[in-house]
């Protein structure tokens, strides 16, 4: 089998401190990035099947509309960057 690895990029102990996979997409002069821990998601493979699953649902959504690709982008952003406001406040 064999499964793209692009725009997908894997951290270990040995590079940083953070154990998991990141999502890193740009289009349009916008960036999108999100971090999968491999104990948010039961290990590494499951941190790569949610990082591959977000991926793909993205890269979808901009292929099937091209020329939305910067409001699409924006729209994930803002989606993720909410969570994660929400999750530091006590």
């Amino acid at each position: 089998m064999n499964v793209s690895m692009k725009n997908l990029t894997r951290y270990t102990r040995e590079k940083t401190s953070f154990l998991g996979w990141r999502v890193c997409i740009s289009r349009k002069g916008m960036m999108f990035t999100k971090y999968f821990a491999d104990a948010a998601y039961e290990g590494e493979q499951g941190a790569l099947e949610a990082a591959r699953a977000l991926r793909d649902e993205i890269l979808g959504r901009i292929k099937e509309n091209p020329d939305k690709a910067k409001s699409i982008m924006a729209e994930y952003q803002e989606k993720y960057a909410k969570k994660t406001k929400e999750s530091g406040k006590k």
